[in-house]
């Protein structure tokens, strides 16, 4: 059932009569853990929102992070839906962490450090007995060499994940190409250091060798980027220089000191425990707030639109969409808007990114939507603004008229 409905939510129908070739290869890897941590960032999203105290929130649950996040908002249910398995057994456990750890420095070693042998034992005693029967299924299961996948948290949770080991193929190339990693990510903006490293990026993204590969379906596989957002992705520009300029923003539009998503990107791990640099949900000053609201958080294996249906009418008070209309179709757009205008309460207000710097709400073929939504120009330009991993076109909030 699982891989049935996400061969689904990879067709683009409107542009296939079916699947292709490169649709259900992407279909068969979405089915694995993607993303080890969430690369929207929530600070953004709820800067954005502006949800008052108590509010239902419905969102994409990807690897967990946000959903957990938005537990500073105090909010009264976060449903956080996914049709990824891995990702929600992931969000589980980060559940199980929360209530399971009775310190912070251990959650912190888990799912912040997530690299200490000990997390192995942690695992067994305190975490699998709290797992519900999918989840520790998940967690359990060993490779062809017997080594089991919690084994992940113990020599760095980071690494793992197709976006874990694609950004440790790009470290690779980078170290070939001879470019600083560590001056991009560290030292001042107008060192020497970090001067030569961006020439040397620069030239890196602008080779043969890398604008041939960029014309690869499969390539992107590793950035979780379907078929069809990499056509959106791409647009009328080569792919090399839209990824050269989203990854220049990540790097430099915003200081590094506070950006957990580059130091993820030039490290794949996180500086350190605290209050900086880190994941709301990750944070010291955090950890009572999530302990105590942790209960309120509903994992839901299901489409979204599918998911919405099953609410009752004028419920939730935020849809967080991330990049989900890029895989879509104008029809199931449309489905979409329509059971969020049935789900959503008055004041709802729906948020998410698109590969390029367009909403599809805004062309010709749905028109009729925007009858009845308007996209806040302001509340989106702050979204926009405050996002930190700088690698989407474009962030979007849309209210009713």
């Amino acid at each position: 059932m699982n891989t049935r409905l996400i061969a689904d939510a990879a067709r683009n129908s409107s542009a296939h009569n079916g699947t292709t070739v490169w649709d259900r290869a992407f279909a068969f890897w979405l089915r694995r853990l993607v993303y080890t941590q969430s690369w929207e960032d929530p600070e953004a999203d709820l800067a954005a929102l502006q949800l008052p105290l108590g509010s239902t929130i419905v969102t994409i649950s990807s690897g967990g992070c946000n959903a957990l996040s938005y537990l500073t908002a105090q909010p009264a249910q976060v449903y956080a839906v996914d049709l990824n398995e891995a990702h929600l057994a992931l969000l589980k456990l980060k559940l199980a962490g929360i209530r399971a750890f009775s310190s912070y420095s251990e959650f912190w070693q888990f799912f912040g450090e997530a690299a200490s042998p000990a997390n192995a034992q942690l695992y067994r005693k305190r975490l699998r007995p709290v797992l519900d029967d999918a989840a520790r299924a998940y967690w359990d299961k060993r490779n062809i060499i017997g080594r089991p996948r919690y084994a992940y948290f113990t020599n760095g949770f980071y690494r793992h994940g197709m976006l874990g080991r694609f950004i440790g193929l790009a470290h690779v190339v980078a170290k070939l190409a001879r470019i600083d990693l560590d001056a991009l990510l560290t030292k001042d903006i107008d060192s020497s250091e970090r001067i030569e490293a961006l020439a040397r990026l620069d030239r890196l993204f602008h080779s043969q060798a890398v604008r041939l590969l960029t014309r690869t379906p499969a390539l992107l596989f590793g950035l979780g980027i379907p078929p069809q957002q990499r056509a959106w992705l791409g647009g009328s520009a080569p792919l090399n220089e839209v990824l050269y300029h989203r990854l220049l923003r990540l790097i430099t539009g915003q200081p590094t000191d506070d950006n957990y998503f580059a130091w993820q990107a030039l490290r794949r791990r996180y500086p350190g425990p605290g209050d900086r640099c880190l994941p709301l949900y990750l944070q010291r000053r955090q950890f009572g707030r999530m302990r105590n609201g942790a209960g309120v958080i509903i994992p839901v294996h299901a489409g979204l639109r599918q998911f919405l249906k099953t609410l009752p009418a004028r419920e939730v008070d935020a849809v967080v969409l991330l990049d989900s209309q890029d895989w879509m179709s104008a029809d199931e757009i449309r489905a979409l808007w329509d059971t969020i205008d049935r789900a959503g309460s008055d004041d709802v207000r729906v948020i998410f990114r698109t590969a390029s710097t367009k909403s599809p709400l805004e062309g010709k073929t749905l028109a009729s939507l925007r009858e009845l939504w308007r996209r806040d120009e302001e509340r989106s330009e702050i979204g926009y603004e405050l996002d930190r991993s700088g690698i989407y076109g474009a962030f979007h909030c849309y209210v009713r008229r």
